[in-house]
């Protein structure tokens, strides 16, 4: 190999190492960089999508808002945030001259934490699935079988009041004044109903106690906010 061919050699290599070497420090940082903007790209139109969703959501609910306020007082009729005792005692005298009974107390007892309903349990057994299991069934002893307990949880940021309201007259009247007490605009369920009735005079006298309720967190504040309160 001559020297002139040996240095276009030399020469060739070292352009082939200077491409190289630019595209290692200019063109494949480039390269990278674009990529990365690229992938940015495409995560900033996907957070915009999701934006315009939860945007078109808040526009729906703003233009329904006078209706969702409008069932937000509706509820709060039902269940209000405070213990409200003197517009339920207002709706109580209301009902009472309504049915035409005359209300003799009314007892705030106590303040709880509100309980979820339970579910009834099925405690049934399954019928044999033909005649020779169940002769067999009858030759044997039947084990006894535990009581099942249903579980209860209460109900956060509920409080259940507890009232007794004492009320007399005619015992149709004092029957239409708890049917009355029951479909009222509060919430009222009740959990015990004791009638005496004088065959004399026809008066009857009806103690009926049930709960109201309150959303709040603190049962502690609604207790101590009606505790021994007695309106007559």
């Amino acid at each position: 190999m001559t020297m002139t061919r040996l240095w276009n050699v030399v020469a060739v290599v070292a352009v082939l190492l200077i491409l190289l070497l630019g595209y290692v420090v200019g063109v494949s940082p480039a390269l990278t960089a674009a990529s990365d903007s690229d992938n940015e790209l495409l995560t900033v139109e996907a957070t915009n999508q999701v934006k315009m969703a939860e945007l078109d959501a808040l526009k729906a609910l703003a233009e329904d808002s006078d209706s969702l306020f409008a069932d937000l007082e509706e509820f709060n009729k039902i269940v209000p945030s405070g213990h409200n005792s003197s517009v339920f005692a207002s709706q109580l005298e209301s009902l009472a001259a309504a049915a035409g009974v005359q209300i003799e107390s009314i007892a705030y007892v106590t303040a709880v934490e509100a309980l979820a309903p339970t579910e009834a349990v099925d405690t049934s057994t399954e019928a044999a699935d033909d005649e020779s299991e169940t002769d067999d069934a009858d030759t044997e002893v039947a084990e006894p079988v535990a009581p099942v307990t249903p579980t209860t949880s209460s109900v956060a940021g509920l409080v259940a009041l507890d009232v007794s309201i004492q009320v007399t007259g005619s015992f149709e009247d004092v029957n239409k004044f708890l049917q009355s007490v029951q479909n009222n605009q509060r919430a009222f369920s009740v959990s015990s109903v004791q009638v005496d009735a004088d065959s004399d005079d026809g008066v009857a006298d009806m103690v009926l106690l049930g709960s109201v309720y309150v959303l709040s967190s603190n049962v502690g504040a609604v207790s101590a906010s009606v505790s021994g309160e007695v309106v007559n």
